[in-house]
C-alpha cells in the first residue's frame, strides 16, 4: 500500500512539473525565439512537451500496474483468509468426558421424553462407574496403598471407554431427531453397546475385589509380593477394551 501511495505522489509531481514546464515555455515564447530562433525554440518546446507527456504516461501506467497487482494481492489474501476460516477444525465435543457424556444424555431426555428409559440405562452405567471409582479410591486411601495407583488408572481408562461406547447411542439419538422414540433407534445395537459396558463394569468390580484381597495379603505379609492375579485382571480389562467394537 505504501508503494502505491509513493507511485501516486510521483505521478502527481511529474504531471505538475510537466504542466509547469509547458506554462513556463509558453510564457517565455518571445524571449526564447529571440535567443534560439523560431525553429529551435519550437523544437525545444515540442521536445519538452513530448518528454513530459511520455514521463507522465509511464508514471501513470506504472501506477495502474501497481494498483492492479495490489488488488490481486488483496483478493488473494482475502481468499486465503476465507479458506483458513473454512478449514478451521470443527470443535469436537469430548465424549470421553463423563461430564460431557452425562450432559448429552440428559439433553436427549429433555428433547425426547420417550427415550428416557434408554437414557436412564446409560446414565446408570455412568453412576455405577463413579461408584466403583469412589470405592477404589477409598480403599487405596484407607490403606495408603499408593503401590496400587495403576488400578486407579485402569478404572479411569474403563470410564473413558464406557463414554466412548455411549457415543454410539448418542449418535443414533441425534440421527433420530428430537421427539424420537425407541422405534427410531437400532435397539439391537444399543443393547450390544450397553452389554459391552456392563462387561467392563463387572470386570472393574472384580478388580476392586482382587485389589482388596491383595491389600490384605500385602498388609499381613502373606504372599503380598505376588500380584499375578491382580495383574491378570488388569490385562483382562485391557483386552476387553482393545477388542471393543463401538468406538
Amino acid at each position: 500500500m505504501d508503494n502505491i501511495r509513493t507511485k501516486a505522489i510521483r505521478t502527481l509531481i511529474i504531471g505538475g512539473l510537466t504542466c509547469a514546464a509547458a506554462l513556463t515555455l509558453s510564457a517565455m515564447g518571445q524571449p526564447l525565439i529571440v535567443a534560439l530562433g523560431v525553429r529551435m525554440a519550437s523544437l525545444v518546446t515540442v521536445a519538452a512537451e513530448v518528454f513530459g507527456g511520455v514521463l507522465s504516461l509511464w508514471s501513470a501506467a506504472d501506477l495502474a500496474v501497481g494498483i492492479k497487482k495490489q488488488h490481486a494481492l488483496t483478493a488473494k489474501e482475502n481468499r486465503t483468509k476465507q479458506l483458513d476460516v473454512e478449514s478451521e477444525p470443527v470443535p469436537v465435543e469430548d465424549m470421553t468426558s463423563p461430564e460431557a457424556t452425562r450432559m448429552r444424555l440428559e439433553k436427549i431426555e429433555e428433547r425426547s421424553p420417550q427415550l428416557i428409559p434408554v437414557m436412564e440405562r446409560c446414565l446408570a452405567q455412568l453412576n455405577r462407574m463413579d461408584e466403583l471409582q469412589r470405592r477404589q479410591g477409598e480403599l487405596l486411601t484407607l490403606n495408603k496403598a499408593a503401590y496400587l495407583k495403576d488400578t486407579v488408572g485402569t478404572l479411569d481408562t474403563v470410564e473413558r471407554e464406557i463414554c466412548l461406547n455411549l457415543r454410539g447411542v448418542v449418535n443414533q439419538c441425534i440421527v433420530a431427531g428430537d421427539g424420537a422414540d425407541e422405534s427410531r433407534l437400532d435397539m439391537g445395537k444399543v443393547d450390544s453397546i450397553l452389554a459391552q459396558n456392563q462387561k467392563l463394569l463387572d470386570q472393574s468390580r472384580e478388580l476392586l475385589v482382587v485389589s482388596a484381597d491383595w491389600i490384605d495379603k500385602y498388609n499381613s505379609q502373606e504372599g503380598g509380593a505376588d500380584r499375578s492375579l491382580l495383574d491378570n485382571w488388569i490385562k483382562v480389562i485391557q483386552d476387553t477394551i482393545n477388542g471393543g467394537n463401538f468406538k
